[in-house]
């Protein structure tokens, strides 16, 4: 029974949500537009299409978004992309009305409209984070589509998000990634709109209609966005208009305290746990902290974010019965419960990429993408994030994500705080190495100590994994530089929770670390590589730039590489330091000579979160300094033993033989390194 109720609720509801498409005639309050059909360079065509017009056009006071987009197939390769019509809106609050979907073909007009040919699917594109926006996709595959044919089509979405309570604010693109003929922004308002250019000159034409301020932007031939890789997250590059209606960032903390107001009594589940945290802890910065274990470790992070749930909260009460809510969810709660034990919070607005620019765009609530928790606290400033779990330290040491600017829900508040990075996210790796005999393998010793936020990553990705797997992938990696390796024992960790550093211990058996050296006949060389260092700074590809280059940002990586040879090597000491405007680098060859071991020290610290295009041309300097340390290898002619080795007529070499290129991927927040090996011909002689 249970299961016939549920198939026919699934059924009704996709019932209902297709009721809310249907057909009608373009309004009639729209300046008709007309695609562009000036010559198409086919050299800036990519995947077969090219776009003729891109059509927008809202009128707030009916709160009616009508749109239209016009695409010549090119290609044949085209034709999969240009035959695909995919709409989204949110049941909730909007209805979806098509107007045409034409083909023009030999400038014939060919009706493709068709209600019943168009599907509705749930699209929850968020799913993987456990976002669940309850939008929906219009979907409709054009049949016939062919080289040459022009794809014409519109619509119109109807109704506003409630929650922002009929004032009116968005953002809107002028260019593309890819060359567009023609496009077209209009908006029709009862009042007159702030606005907001940036990377154009054009300026709109505003006129009055039937009593509303028509304010018109459109760009013709418009040329694309060159995108550089490495350009910080919160660069604005496209040609764009922000507009809105609030006059001031106050004006949004009030609408904000607006929608983030309570009522009622607190449960009394929810004030017995607040009164347990209250009496078993003296000071405030222990019921703060445990608040926040509280909050980040048993409400599990689940976003249900139909219509006005995208911005309002639920109630602190519902969130602790149901133990899951996202990040406004847990936030409001958090507050409230300090709040409730006589501690001065808030929850605080902030977007996890924009950062400074955030102060640029014109005030609306639409830039946040995400809730904090602001604390006082004997005077002292605090902020915590209550979606990420098992942070470790005490209150006043718990990292803090770069957010680096935040609205504060507090009333008369018109300002952003500026939050400065304290943690230093320092990764410090001791690797040890015992070469017995010359050619052969060796034992490999790996230590590993993870601080602040570097630590609370490696304590969630030790509780997510299983030992079996970690091991793996920890043999997975060694093997990438050595040959046949082997753990000789699970990797263990130790965790200090309170001081919130990390400790992972490591042993392998490597079957050999000797290597043919390509450019050198007759000899093998081991390299020795301060891996820690490889997913930090980016090796340019090229001597010039036209956008900032971002770094990650805060991080310090300490490796040392101990390697105990099995007689005495011909090394001589060697120091580097690089002071850049992005980074501090220091190296050093240390060389044991009674002992027989090479100490090899590397320290890197980045001190900003990008480099300007004028500091460029230093970075490169200064990186190709670092590139020249990042590995050290020593090699020997294949045909010396141990027993016939000696120092007297032996080449060694200590220096760089890896350039490395790393990718640095944001929006976000996620690193991908790349990279690419090439050895140099420098060498010392003994």
């Amino acid at each position: 029974m249970r299961q016939i109720i549920t198939s026919l609720v699934i059924v009704f509801c996709f019932l209902k949500a297709n009721s809310q498409i249907t057909k009608g005639f373009e309004p009639t309050w729209i300046n008709k537009v007309s695609f562009s059909k000036s010559e198409i360079n086919k050299n800036d065509v990519s995947a077969g299409t090219h776009v003729l017009l891109l059509d927008n056009q809202i009128n707030i006071p009916e709160q009616k978004s009508y749109h239209r987009v016009t695409t010549k197939v090119i290609d044949n390769v085209g034709i999969q992309k240009a035959s695909t019509i995919n709409i989204s809106y949110d049941p909730s609050y909007q209805k979806l009305q098509f107007h045409k979907i034409n083909i023009i073909r030999n400038n014939q007009v060919i009706d493709k409209l068709n209600i019943s040919d168009i599907q509705v699917m749930r699209r929850e594109l968020n799913a993987e984070n456990y976002l669940y926006d309850g939008s929906l996709s219009a979907v409709m595959n054009i049949s016939d589509v062919r080289t040459e044919d022009i794809i014409d089509y519109s619509y119109s979405i109807i109704g506003f998000n409630p929650i922002h309570k009929n004032i009116f604010s968005n953002y809107f693109y002028l260019n593309d990634i890819e060359s567009t003929g023609k496009i077209n922004i209009t908006l029709l308002s009862k009042n007159k709109l702030n606005y907001k250019s940036f990377n154009t000159s054009l300026e709109p034409t505003i006129s009055r209609d039937n009593g509303l301020y028509r304010y018109n932007w459109m760009n013709i031939d418009t040329k694309k966005t060159d995108y550089e890789d490495y350009t910080p997250a919160w660069k604005l590059l496209y040609e764009s208009v922000s507009v809105s209606e609030f006059k001031s960032w106050e004006d949004v903390v009030n609408w904000g305290l607006d929608v983030f107001k309570t009522s009622g009594e607190i449960d009394p589940e929810l004030q017995a746990k607040i009164d347990k945290i209250n009496s078993k802890y003296e000071t405030q910065g222990e019921k703060i902290k445990s608040t926040l274990d509280f909050v980040q470790n048993e409400i599990r992070y689940l976003g249900l974010e139909s219509g006005i749930g995208n911005y309002k909260p639920f109630s602190p009460n519902k969130v602790f019965k149901q133990r899951f809510g996202d990040c406004k969810d847990k936030s409001l709660l958090m507050a409230t419960m300090l709040n409730k034990m006589d501690i001065e919070a808030y929850p605080m607005l902030v977007n996890t990429s924009l950062k400074q620019t955030i102060k640029d765009l014109l005030p609306s609530p639409i830039f946040f993408d995400h809730c904090v928790v602001k604390v006082i606290n004997n005077g002292s400033a605090y902020w915590y994030d209550p979606t990420i779990t098992n942070q470790g330290g005490e209150y006043d040491s718990t990292d803090f994500p770069d957010y680096s600017f935040g609205l504060v829900l507090k009333k008369d508040n018109d300002s952003f705080d500026e939050i400065e990075p304290y943690s230093e996210n320092k990764i410090e790796t001791l690797e040890e190495f015992t070469i017995d005999t010359i050619g052969k393998g060796a034992t490999l010793k790996v230590t590993t100590t993870y601080h602040e936020g570097e630590a609370d990553n490696m304590r969630n990705y030790f509780k997510l994994n299983s030992i079996n797997s970690i091991k793996k992938e920890y043999e997975d990696f060694y093997s990438k530089t050595y040959y046949n390796v082997t753990a000789l024992n699970p990797p263990r960790f130790e965790d200090k929770l309170r001081l919130n550093i990390f400790k992972v211990y490591e042993e392998y058996k490597l079957d050999s670390i000797w290597q043919p050296m390509p450019e050198k006949e007759n000899y093998i060389s081991a390299t020795f590589i301060a891996n820690s260092l490889l997913n930090t700074l980016y090796v340019p590809n090229k001597n010039e730039r036209n956008t900032d280059l971002s770094l990650l940002y805060p991080i310090i990586r300490e490796h040392h590489i101990k390697i105990n040879l099995p007689r005495d090597w011909g090394i001589e000491n060697d120091k580097l330091f690089v002071s850049s405007p992005g980074f501090y680098y220091e190296w050093e060859v240390d060389y044991d000579k009674p002992n027989k071991i090479i100490n090899l020290n590397y320290y890197l610290k980045t001190q900003k979160d990008h480099i300007n295009k004028e500091e460029y041309k230093q970075y490169i300097q200064d990186i190709k300094k670092v590139d020249q340390s990042s590995a050290y290898l020593i090699y020997i002619p294949k045909s010396y033993t141990q027993s016939n080795f000696t120092t007297s007529n032996t080449n060694i070499l200590g220096g760089l033989f890896i350039i490395f290129k790393i990718a640095l991927i944001f929006g976000g927040f996620v690193a991908l390194a790349l990279f690419l090996f090439w050895y140099f011909g420098n060498k010392k002689t003994v």
